[in-house]
């Protein structure tokens, strides 16, 4: 009786994931709001293209991926493979780094695409988004452990993202943060400085979260 209470109250659980993180899903895309990003002013740094080239939206569509796919094996009652475990572990990666760097080095600078209406989706896509997919993570975590050695596949991403803001920053003179550009910081070799600092702050976390997914792994979980 005891156990098929348990299995019974265990199986909830599950489902009130699975809801939470569609809901979760659909508020951060509501956040991002992808479908307005030509309908804002032209000079703003969210119009058109530039709005994607932000490594906050891409973290956060990397995050909505995650919770669908996450959802999906629960509802199908589906145990996915090994290769969701990096993906997840990325994805809170890049959402805490996204957190992280926006409140020390972003939090202070007024952009116009942070303006006093989208304060609340400023909120979800850099402060409460990256709470949440960490809590989700410590609460329900995957599977498998993720390697040291194999969670450098974390940083590919990072990796493509840095090298194609620059590439595109050259061609279009614009560059999604002001650290980045050396009109603003003062030359290259203070963006050189920015972008070794973070890079090495992901390095670290990436190996933390490596730890952390060795002592939190679960086989209960489906993902």
């Amino acid at each position: 009786m005891k156990t098929t209470m348990q299995n019974a109250f265990s199986k909830d659980i599950r489902w009130v994931n699975a809801i939470v993180l569609i809901l979760m899903a659909i508020v951060t895309v509501i956040a991002i709001e992808p479908w307005s990003a030509w309908d804002v002013d032209p000079n703003a740094h969210g119009y058109g293209w530039n709005r994607f080239c932000y490594f906050t939206i891409q973290s956060n569509f990397i995050a909505v991926i995650t919770y669908i796919i996450a959802a999906y094996a629960i509802i199908r009652k589906k145990t996915l493979g090994g290769w969701f475990r990096y993906f997840r572990a990325g994805a809170v990666l890049y959402m805490l780094v996204t957190g992280i760097v926006f409140a020390i080095l972003l939090s202070d600078i007024e952009l116009p695409l942070l303006s006093q209406k989208l304060k609340w989706k400023n909120f979800i896509l850099h402060q409460f988004g990256p709470f949440f997919i960490m809590v989700w993570w410590l609460i329900w975590p995957s599977r498998l452990a993720i390697s040291v050695i194999n969670s450098v596949r974390l940083l590919i991403f990072p990796m493509l993202w840095t090298i194609f803001t620059f590439f595109r920053g050259y061609f279009i003179g614009w560059y999604p943060y002001p650290f980045l550009d050396s009109k603003e910081v003062g030359g290259k070799f203070e963006v050189g400085l920015y972008v070794m600092g973070i890079a090495a702050f992901f390095i670290l976390l990436s190996q933390l979260l490596a730890w952390v997914s060795r002592a939190r792994t679960n086989n209960d979980t489906l993902y």
